[in-house]
This record gives C-alpha cells, sequence and structure tokens, in this order.
C-alpha cells in the first residue's frame, strides 16, 4: 500500500475517506476513550459532552478491551474507540493489536490513536498496529470534530461555550498536579531513596503532566517535563547520576507556579 502523509492518514480499510453516507457507519456514535490520565480524560469528556456525543472511559488498554467485549456481547457495540499511545498495564498499540487480532475489524471498530508522536515511523507502526487515524496532543475541539465527522459521525456543533466551573475546576486540578509533581521531586532529592520503584514513580508523574500541559496552554512545562520523563529513565538505566535531571526537573515546575 502507498504511505500516506501523516496529516491526511484518515483512511477506511479500502484506503479511500469514509463520509457520512457510508452504509457500514454505524447510526449512533458510541465513543470509548483509554486514557490513564484522569485530567486528558476529562477534558476529552468535556469535549464529548460539547459535542453531544457519548463517551465511555477507560483507565488502560486491557480495560478498554473489556468494555469492547462487554458492550458487544450486550448488543450496542462501541462505534469508535480513541486510544492513548502511552498507558500503563497496556499501551494503545498493543491494545490495537490484540482487538484486532481477536477479529474485530476495521469497519466494525475503528481505532484513532491519541499520540503526541507523530512523525511518519511512529505512525507506520500506528497503522500496522490496526489503527486508521490520530489525534496529536493536545487534542483540540476541532480536530476531534474533525475526526468525528471523518469517520462519518456527524456531531451538533453547539456555539455555546463549556460551563466555566467545569473549566475552572479541571485548571484547579492542574495546578495542584504541578504543586504534587514539584513536591515529589523535591522529597526524592532529599532522600537517599533512589530505587527504581522510585524512578519509576517520578517517570510516571513527569508523563502525566508532560500530557496535560499543552491542554492548559503550557506548552512549553509539557515539552520540558517529556524530556525530563525520557532523561530521567536513560540515565537511570546506564547507571548515571539522576539528580541533576530531577532538580533541572524540579526547577522547570517550580517557575510555572
Amino acid at each position: 500500500m502507498k504511505e500516506v502523509p501523516a496529516k491526511d492518514w484518515v483512511r477506511d480499510a479500502s484506503g479511500k475517506q469514509p463520509s457520512a453516507g457510508d452504509a457500514a457507519a454505524p447510526a449512533k456514535l458510541r465513543v470509548l476513550l483509554a486514557e490513564d490520565t484522569a485530567i486528558s480524560a476529562e477534558m476529552m469528556q468535556a469535549m464529548a459532552d460539547r459535542l453531544s456525543i457519548d463517551m465511555d472511559i477507560a483507565a488502560n488498554g486491557l480495560e478498554a478491551i473489556d468494555m469492547v467485549h462487554a458492550a458487544i456481547d450486550k448488543g450496542e457495540p462501541y462505534s469508535l474507540l480513541l486510544v492513548d499511545i502511552m498507558m500503563p498495564i497496556l499501551d494503545g498499540i498493543e491494545t490495537a493489536r490484540r482487538l484486532r487480532s481477536e477479529g474485530i475489524n476495521t469497519v466494525e471498530l475503528p481505532i484513532i490513536a491519541i499520540t503526541a508522536a507523530t512523525e511518519l515511523d511512529e505512525v507506520r507502526i500506528y497503522r500496522k498496529a490496526g489503527m486508521q487515524a490520530f489525534l496529536e496532543k493536545p487534542v483540540a475541539l476541532a480536530d476531534l470534530r474533525a475526526t468525528l465527522h471523518a469517520w462519518g459521525h456527524g456531531t451538533k456543533n453547539r456555539a455555546q461555550k463549556l460551563r466555566s466551573a467545569a473549566f475552572e475546576a479541571l485548571n484547579e486540578q492542574f495546578s495542584e498536579r504541578k504543586v504534587s509533581t514539584l513536591k515529589a521531586l523535591r522529597d526524592a532529592l532529599a532522600s537517599d531513596d533512589l530505587s527504581e520503584s522510585v524512578i519509576v514513580e517520578l517517570r510516571r508523574i513527569l508523563h502525566q503532566l508532560a500530557g496535560t500541559a499543552g491542554s492548559f496552554g503550557e506548552t512549553a512545562l509539557g515539552e520540558e517535563a517529556r524530556a525530563h520523563e525520557i532523561e530521567l529513565m536513560a540515565t537511570y538505566f546506564e547507571g548515571g547520576d539522576v539528580r541533576d535531571i530531577l532538580e533541572r526537573a524540579a526547577q522547570s515546575i517550580a517557575r510555572k507556579i
């Protein structure tokens, strides 16, 4: 099959652009989101609410697979799966592979990757795993709406804004995440315990911060957190000193509080 540019990668199994008139398009849109970060899941839920979309949330890939099969058994299958690529327990790529190996094809359940990694090599991996498209993080409302339309589902374009109280609550959660992440880094620096379990936990919270910062207008912080996350694990497994990395990560977050 001829490779298509990442920005044009929205095709059905036959390689043609799906449309709202396709016979295979389900009459009712039921979306399942697999996302391990609570704030990111709540942001996606808020956008789905605005678009009048019925969306359920799974905390990881294994839970998503169970929910897909349970929905099929009930006769109320999901018509779209949005799956975060980087999740604990079972990541997005393996989730897609397992669903496809279990016989759930692209017509029954299109799978859309949610990812910050959108280079062509990564896109090829997503496609090989059985995914049909991707949404780039942080996901914008317009991009989510366009993806839903591209896969044959009309959504109501309501003009009103999401309730300000909901956004204020999410912003407060994000502020608290920055504070808690900074505290965890400083606690680790003050401790003699930098065992593997501690490093893995610090990687997890940096990953969560990286995945949500862009949604709150702090793209630079997200990029810095991602870089520190990667450097932290590489340095630890190479037997290097991670304290300098933790200190730089803490300074980066402290500037944003």
